[in-house]
């Protein structure tokens, strides 16, 4: 049969759309109060608010100079207001949402001071780096009426994107096997790499999210084995291959290298594979493989960042405008930072199996992928089979 057979997905709504659901009802973006002027709200946060045109009300750093050299770069609509305290930001009248993307460490005091404002919480992501300290937040952004979501950004690359929606058509029938490789180079000093569960708590959180999110249900127990380069400048293991148990016959695996020699080594596999059907991701492209269809590959347009950061927000909007739960509410997010942290604790004892936590309470994505619907992840690609990939 030809490629021409395989479902295609729904067109692409530009950046400028982000705003919208995918089924055209549109929801006015609420202007972000952004805390923090690092290298993730430089390079991830405001390009990607400037690309769907999302209001930056305000801008708040440590020091007054942060916030000026931050919003000097900001060439989306408006001019941020700038601020050197988080609670006079969380105060200013024409923020809505307030976006937090400092570092882990003190997210619990930081947190506390902006419920008062009431005013949504999109946190990047871990919460915090202990699922105790996280646990938390959650609860009291629960019992203070505060919407929380967590920044795990992967889940809306444009790739993921695809696969999520190829899943909620049931393509792939029920996943048997998943495989994660990643290479990737961060042998550096830095307080991120000074911390030494980084690769698990940190880094590698975005992939044990996204098994947990394309699984559809609990893992219940984890392996992990980490190492040390030789010689290496990052006081954190740079190298871990992890093996996860659920209740069923899905198989999972993850792989990632930290510490490659090369830019040239960068690279990301994903292989799933289920009783209908088989995907493969890499960064750039999504790759279906159907019985009696020809593969079919495509490279949809966009990048994991700023495009994932800018679906994070829109997921989180349209959620509020529905009165909805969003699928990366802060308590799902316990569930991915209780397999990360159960994952550190086996790498620390030889690789033995170790029970994931139970996180009570509700969860969206652990349902289906059927509630993160078009609404929280528009399509994003033209045509199916239309770019074929040399280095699939």
């Amino acid at each position: 049969m030809s490629m021409s057979a395989v479902p295609e997905p729904e067109a692409a709504p530009d950046a400028a759309a982000a705003g919208a659901t995918a089924d055209g009802e549109g929801h006015r973006r609420l202007a972000v109060g952004l805390i923090g002027t690092g290298r993730i709200a430089r390079t991830g946060h405001l390009p990607a608010y400037a690309a769907a045109d999302v209001p930056v009300a305000a801008i708040c750093g440590r020091t007054s100079a942060g916030a000026e050299r931050l919003a000097a770069q900001w060439s989306g609509p408006g001019r941020p207001r700038l601020y050197t305290s988080a609670v006079e930001l969380a105060a200013d009248p024409a923020v809505e949402l307030i976006d937090v993307a400092t570092r882990p460490t003190g997210r619990l005091e930081l947190i506390r001071a902006l419920l008062p404002a009431g005013k949504p919480l999109l946190v990047q992501k871990p919460l915090a780096y202990t699922l105790a300290e996280a646990e938390l937040i959650v609860a009291e952004a629960e019992g203070a009426g505060v919407p929380l979501a967590v920044n795990h950004n992967l889940r809306w690359s444009p790739p993921q994107r695809l696969l999520t929606q190829w899943l909620d058509d049931g393509l792939l029938g029920d996943l048997v096997h998943l495989a994660h490789v990643h290479h990737f180079s961060e042998d550096l000093t830095a307080w991120y790499t000074d911390h030494p569960g980084y690769l698990f708590l940190d880094h590698g959180l975005h992939y044990l999210d996204m098994v947990r999110w394309y699984a559809r249900r609990p893992v219940l127990e984890v392996t992990a084995r980490a190492a040390f380069t030789p010689g290496q400048r990052a006081r954190c293991p740079l190298s871990y291959t992890i093996m996860l148990k659920f209740d069923g016959p899905l198989v999972a695996s993850l792989t990632l290298h930290n510490a490659t020699c090369s830019q040239g080594a960068w690279a990301s596999n994903l292989w799933v594979n289920g009783t209908r059907g088989d995907a493969h991701l890499t960064y750039d492209s999504a790759g279906l493989m159907l019985p009696d269809h020809e593969p079919a590959v495509v490279q949809p347009p966009g990048e994991w960042v700023p495009d994932g950061i800018a679906g994070a927000y829109t997921a989180f909007v349209d959620a509020l405008a529905r009165g909805t739960r969003p699928p990366h509410e802060g308590r799902d997010h316990l569930r991915s930072l209780a397999l990360a942290e159960a994952a550190w604790e086996s790498s620390r004892h030889d690789g033995a199996w170790m029970p994931v936590p139970a996180v009570t309470g509700s969860s969206v994505a652990a349902a289906t992928l059927a509630s993160a619907d078009a609404a929280h992840v528009p399509a994003i690609s033209s045509a199916v089979g239309t770019t074929p990939k040399g280095r699939l």
